[in-house]
């Protein structure tokens, strides 16, 4: 069951949205989308993909209002979905699901024995508006083990679906260089396999804003 919202939270993840060009301009970092619109590179679904019938709003944040926040770097990320000619998506569907701040899944595989955040929703959706924008707040994820020796950078996975369109998986990272506070950067920089990620997926935040524009195949 979708959560109701109160004025303040509605008011925060719409913001975003009607404020147009001037927000693009804002947040110039690197961008998903390839050059010309080319379509964004996928990435592997992963094994916590949400299971069970769950809340999946766009606030991640706070489970109900007036409740306690999640632990964490609390930040936005917004985009726009498009076609690989540019042309914006309505209504198209976005999903995500992430660890929390400190790294583990609330998920029935997750072997890891990090703690869980009780405040923290994990998943959430989102449906683009005429002009194919849309937003979320969450937390920077934490970094978790991978193999004995390396750990899996801080990253948010997306799933996005369109009426037309071939549905696209992919993951999105966080520049740590991008945030001016030097204890955000140095978590979110405990990478070992930062060689690995694609150039495009990986997103500069800006007051803690970051924009992750998304590019999907038409079918033919």
């Amino acid at each position: 069951m979708t959560k109701p919202f109160s004025p303040s939270r509605r008011n925060f993840l719409t913001n975003g949205l009607k404020l147009g060009g001037g927000l693009t301009a804002l947040l110039s970092g690197t961008p998903a989308l390839a050059e010309l619109c080319g379509i964004t590179i996928p990435q592997q679904e992963g094994p916590y993909y949400p299971e069970g019938d769950l809340d999946r709003d766009a606030d991640l944040v706070q489970l109900k209002p007036g409740g306690p926040l999640a632990k964490g770097t609390i930040i936005r990320v917004v985009g726009t979905v498009t076609d690989e000619d540019c042309r914006a998506i309505p209504d198209a569907l976005v999903e995500i699901w992430q660890a929390c701040h400190s790294g583990k899944y609330n998920h029935s595989e997750d072997p890891n024995s990090l703690e869980l955040d009780p405040n923290f929703q994990y998943w959430g959706r989102a449906r683009t508006d005429q002009n194919g924008r849309y937003e979320f707040r969450s937390v920077i994820p934490g970094y978790y083990p991978n193999t004995a020796k390396t750990y899996r950078p801080p990253h948010i996975h997306f799933k996005t679906h369109a009426p037309g369109h071939q549905s696209l998986t992919t993951q999105m990272y966080f520049d740590p260089d991008s945030f001016a506070d030097p204890k955000v950067a140095a978590f979110v920089k405990r990478w070992n396999d930062y060689e690995r990620v694609p150039a495009s997926l990986i997103i500069s935040f800006k007051s803690s804003t970051g924009k992750f524009d998304i590019a999907l195949k038409r079918l033919v």
